[in-house]
């Protein structure tokens, strides 16, 4: 069953991506799937078109890098000292249908409740989404309900500009590579809801929980053992980045896919 970090990935990465500013956000997560809780620590650096995220997924220590000029995903393995370099036009291709309104049911609300992070206004909305999806072989629905909390009219969000046109294409697409080729139309769906929401602000806070649904084995597994994210941020900064900030470590194996 796919690990809802990743689908945590997809929300804080690509909700936030700023086209000339420098910025950087840090804060905690905690997921919950398959009846175990992990909690650890957040941090995303974005500058220009590249972007980083820190993650821990079960145990196990990740980097995300994305480059939009280069078209690029790489997935670092730092405990295996390992760095795997992915193609978005490739994985684009592997999620090569087209998300429909019937595919993909997204509904966001605004519920008048707020909180602040630093100078910015965080607004809360309650999120429901569902779309088609894979599991273990079996065809099934993926159903994502909660809040997101988001920023607008920030001085950050101005410089959205590249991200934000970018979105506005029905082809957008930048997906996670394990999602993509496990699910296919889960990936899509996903990269659909963030094209939806790019507009709405930069992302403070997020809270959902997610489950498949069918009536398969590995649905009614899901039905039992739902699964739980979250994501806050509790600081930003608008410092110059240093370039390595981006880089692959040093000794790491690298692999193109």
């Amino acid at each position: 069953m796919k690990s809802p970090a990743l689908i945590l990935t997809m929300f804080s990465v690509l909700t936030a991506i700023p086209a000339a500013a420098d910025l950087s956000l840090t804060g905690r997560s905690t997921v919950v799937a398959m009846g175990m809780q992990g909690v650890g620590q957040e941090g995303i650096w974005l500058s220009g078109s590249q972007i980083r995220r820190d993650m821990i997924d079960r145990g196990k220590a990740f980097s995300h890098l994305y480059d939009l000029k280069k078209n690029e995903i790489t997935v670092i393995d730092h405990s295996q000292r390992q760095a795997q370099i992915y193609a978005m036009a490739s994985l684009n291709q592997q999620t090569n249908a087209t998300v429909s309104s019937k595919d993909l049911k997204l509904d966001l609300k605004p519920t008048g409740r707020k909180h602040t992070l630093q100078k910015w206004n965080c607004v809360e909305q309650s999120i429901f989404a569902s779309m088609p999806a894979e599991v273990g072989g079996e065809k099934v629905s993926f159903t994502l309900i909660g809040n997101v909390w988001l920023a607008r009219d920030t001085d950050e969000q101005k410089e959205v500009v590249t991200f934000s046109n970018a979105a506005k294409s029905p082809d957008f697409f930048m997906g996670i590579p394990a999602l993509a080729k496990s699910s296919p139309a889960q990936a899509r769906g996903m990269s659909e809801i963030v094209r939806r929401m790019a507009p709405m602000g930069l992302l403070c806070a997020v809270d959902v929980q997610t489950k498949y649904e069918g009536t398969g084995r590995m649905a009614a597994l899901s039905n039992k053992l739902n699964s739980r994210i979250s994501l806050t941020y509790e600081q930003y900064g608008t410092a110059k980045l240093k370039p390595e900030v981006f880089d692959i470590p040093k000794g790491y194996r690298v692999e193109r896919k």
